[in-house]
């Protein structure tokens, strides 16, 4: 079974200034979407920050594309 988003990442506002982050690291998934924003890809992401796991790489990658997947129109137009 694929692991869930949510065993994928954690957050507490006291803590990396309350960034969501990888679980077990402080490493913020905002990161993972700066570099495929900037047309690298996630091994390069995980080459460069070692503490995160292709699992939740693909657990977040995934709740993103089911999110997309289930939007309603309407949120698209917004």
């Amino acid at each position: 079974m694929p692991m869930s988003y949510t065993d994928a990442v954690w957050q507490d506002d006291g803590r990396v200034s309350g960034a969501v982050c990888f679980r077990n690291t402080r490493v913020p998934v905002q990161v993972l979407f700066d570099y495929l924003r900037a047309g690298q890809s996630s091994q390069e992401f995980l080459s460069d920050f070692p503490g995160p796991t292709t699992e939740q790489v693909e657990a977040v990658l995934r709740a993103c594309q089911e999110m997309v997947d289930s939007a309603s129109p309407e949120l698209l137009r917004a």
